[in-house]
């Protein structure tokens, strides 16, 4: 276990982000002390003192869990940290002295459960905010996960996780997407997604090694109307959502191609694109 690290930890929650976490924390020497959920038979007030709360619960569900917690002995002694990146940091705070410090603790990863990959959180960045002593046992916890901590602005915390939302949910909506049209196309699914995560493993690399405007590949920041124009024609003619989201992503790609593109090629390709 990593200095500084809490020596008691409870766990609240059996959703995937607990069943994500749980593993993990036993790797890293933080073993549950309890682990706890409102459908348990046992009663929160019957559970014992911990150094830090995990509050790994549905956003809805964070400030009654906490009231659950509260009725313990041990409450004004201890640390909550709930991991929703959209909330406030408080939600975890029932009053004043209860706990004694309450905060956010949000891994900017997609969590699937207990079966995923040992080192999911490795390196993954970790938004912090709340109480002093909340960002503090945040950061000793994520050092002892080998995450990355990054503590965040109250002010600006819903584009941070909005950001989040974009990069991995929104990613996998537009991998089913492709998918669909790919289906379109005759290929089986699983040659189908086999196909596409190579493609994305290979967008992602270069995204790691150069700046969007620099990584960025395909026909538009070619310049290549005539391609552009083709694609439109069959994904209007398919569906008209997967055409829309084609165009929307297109306007961006060609702002961040249009340095390097003549200008009467880019008006085109405007003009294409524009809903």
């Amino acid at each position: 276990m990593k200095s500084g690290a809490p020596q008691r930890l409870g766990l609240v929650g059996r959703g995937r982000a607990a069943r994500t976490l749980e593993p993990r924390l036993a790797r890293a020497g933080l073993a549950p002390t309890w682990w706890w959920s409102r459908g348990d038979a046992a009663d929160a007030a019957s559970l014992p003192g911990v150094d830090l709360v995990l509050l790994a619960v549905p956003d809805a569900a964070i400030a009654d869990a906490a009231r659950a917690l509260a009725a313990r002995p041990s409450a004004p002694s201890e640390t909550w940290l709930h991991l929703a990146g959209s909330q406030p940091a408080a939600l975890a705070r029932v009053d004043a002295t209860r706990p004694q410090a309450a905060g956010l603790f949000h891994p900017l990863a997609a969590l699937p459960g207990a079966g995923a990959a040992a080192d999911l959180l490795v390196g993954a960045t970790c938004g912090l905010a709340g109480d002093r002593g909340a960002v503090d046992a945040g950061r000793s916890l994520a050092a002892a996960l080998g995450m990355r901590p990054l503590t965040l602005d109250a002010a600006t915390q819903p584009l941070y996780h909005a950001a989040g939302v974009t990069m991995a949910g929104h990613l996998t909506a537009l991998a089913s997407q492709a998918l669909t049209m790919l289906a379109a196309a005759g290929m089986a699914p699983d040659d189908a997604r086999r196909a596409l995560l190579g493609l994305a493993r290979g967008a992602l690399a270069n995204l790691e090694a150069s700046p969007p405007e620099d990584a960025i590949t395909g026909p538009i920041t070619r310049g290549d109307v005539a391609t552009i124009r083709e694609h439109l024609a069959r994904l209007d003619a398919l569906d008209a959502h997967l055409a829309a989201t084609y165009r929307r992503l297109g306007l961006t790609a060609l702002e961040l191609s249009r340095p390097r593109l003549p200008a009467a090629t880019a008006a085109s390709l405007e003009a294409l694109l524009r809903p």
